[in-house]
């Protein structure tokens, strides 16, 4: 796969990830996300750290299926089989720096962790 490959595939998937989060899609989370993969950040002060299963959860619960999310990355960075996307986007009302580490497994990108911090 070339550069330019990796980040149309990187831009496919951070696409699909900001509408599946933001019309809380179950399915599709669980398919771009490894199981053991989880979401931190500072929330109402307070430090969250959760697993791949909790943050589906929030975003099934905040779930709007009208909304067409704002979403843009702002950089990318590959490495080999990694990589690093900061996508700014909106859910739930508040705007949203995401920094996603990826892992390319068996021909996918797939997320390994999220880390964000509300603007």
């Amino acid at each position: 796969m070339t550069t330019s490959e990796h980040i149309a595939a990187l831009t496919a998937l951070v696409e699909t990830y900001v509408v599946a989060m933001t019309r809380g899609d179950r399915p599709t989370l669980e398919r771009i996300f490894f199981d053991r993969a989880s979401e931190v950040g500072h929330y109402e002060g307070e430090l969250l750290w959760n697993s791949r299963d909790a943050f589906i959860a929030m975003c099934e619960d905040a779930a709007d299926a009208e909304t067409d999310p704002f979403w843009a990355i702002n950089s990318v960075s590959v490495q080999g089989d990694i990589a690093q996307v900061h996508v700014e986007n909106d859910w739930a009302g508040m705007r949203f720096d995401d920094f996603l580490t990826l892992l390319l497994h068996e021909g996918s990108w797939r997320i390994v962790s999220k880390v964000y911090r509300i603007r």
